[in-house]
């Protein structure tokens, strides 16, 4: 599975997390989307990092969620994905202390 980009209107993740949570209860949408993670890196403070397993569906599904805006076409590496959640940075503080 991969790692995508969603990016979301300005200070409305949260409100898109709950209607996001909502349409894959609703529509029975675990299958596609497997994970989310809000990043902790403030300049990813209007994305969400999403495993997706299909990505020619899910852009579909998430155009009908309000204050989506788009979902990268490219998946992250394993690297990016780790530094855009934070997880990165939070061993790399581990390692410091």
């Amino acid at each position: 599975m991969n790692w995508y980009l969603v990016t979301v209107r300005p200070n409305k993740r949260d409100s898109f997390l709950k209607q996001l949570d909502f349409a894959i209860e609703k529509n029975q949408l675990a299958e596609i989307f497997l994970s989310k993670i809000s990043p902790t890196v403030p300049m990813y403070k209007d994305m969400v990092l999403m495993e997706v397993s299909n990505l020619k569906s899910a852009p579909t599904h998430l155009r009908e969620i309000e204050h989506f805006q788009r979902i990268e076409s490219r998946a992250l590496s394993p690297e990016t994905s780790g530094a855009v959640s934070g997880e990165m940075i939070k061993r790399e503080m581990l390692q410091i202390i």
